[in-house]
């Protein structure tokens, strides 16, 4: 089974990262530009078994997709884990690991197990959807960075 991994430095406290991602609706402010988040519908701050589903335009293609996800795991401020309930993946398993930087900040690091549907054809497009997923988190984690960097230096 596939796996991506990134990390990324963040100039904010590990809590406050970590209470960013308990709500899902930030999704739609870190969006990358191949994706649109038409309506985001759950329990915020997330609970360990609670789920969300998200209504999402990936252009160019056509229509929204709906994806149900639930969040699995909880450890705060360390860790959120979901899992991909329904969507455009046979499996898509996300860790959001917080650990504390040596300056008082946060590295962020999203770990992720996927699988496409589809059998041996899902195997054969799996280097296209990696390449895509890959331009997603480093879209996604640059757009955290700026937004959490933005709301410490306005709280100092």
């Amino acid at each position: 089974m596939p796996t991506f991994e990134r990390s990324i430095e963040i100039a904010s406290p590990i809590q406050s990262v970590y209470d960013f991602h308990l709500d899902t609706r930030n999704a739609a402010r870190i969006a990358s530009d191949g994706q649109e988040f038409v309506s985001i519908t759950g329990q915020f701050p997330l609970v360990e078994g609670g789920e969300v589903e998200l209504k999402v335009k990936m252009k160019p293609m056509p229509g929204t997709q709906t994806w149900l996800v639930r969040v699995t795991e909880l450890a705060e401020p360390v860790l959120v884990v979901d899992e991909m309930l329904k969507g455009p993946f046979a499996k898509f398993r996300h860790e959001h690991r917080f650990a504390p930087n040596a300056h008082g900040g946060t590295i962020l690091t999203d770990h992720i197990e996927w699988a496409l549907p589809g059998g041996a054809a899902g195997r054969l497009v799996a280097p296209i959807a990696a390449k895509l997923m890959e331009k997603s988190f480093v879209e996604r984690q640059a757009a955290t960075k700026r937004i959490l960097e933005a709301d410490a230096a306005a709280q100092s």
